[in-house]
């Protein structure tokens, strides 16, 4: 919901089915955004994989706890799920360099 408020953003796939990326796999996708509840184990593997589709994606896991905070997700960016809308656009904003300037 919040990245369709954000200028230049569009939400190609919204989904928890397991076969997502191959859904979209021949649109370009430059930003992901994970639910950590998900767990470690399993956004890492949704990250690997789509990296493999699209080589440049940028990956964000929410995170409901602090602590999830301090996981490794390799190149991901953590944040908090109850980060308010101005927080998720400056973080996506900064990942993404070509939106910086909007």
């Amino acid at each position: 919901m919040v990245l369709e408020q954000i200028d230049g953003f569009h939400v190609v796939l919204d989904s928890s089915d397991a076969n997502w990326a191959n859904a979209v796999a021949d649109i370009p996708v430059h930003l992901m955004i994970i639910d950590a509840s998900m767990g470690k184990e399993e956004c890492t593997r949704m990250i690997k994989h789509a990296l493999t589709i699209w080589k440049s994606i940028k990956t964000l896991i929410l995170a409901m706890y602090r602590e999830e905070l301090e996981y490794d997700y390799g190149k991901a960016e953590v944040m908090l799920k109850s980060s308010v809308k101005r927080e998720f656009e400056e973080k996506i904003k900064k990942m993404m360099p070509i939106w910086q300037d909007m």
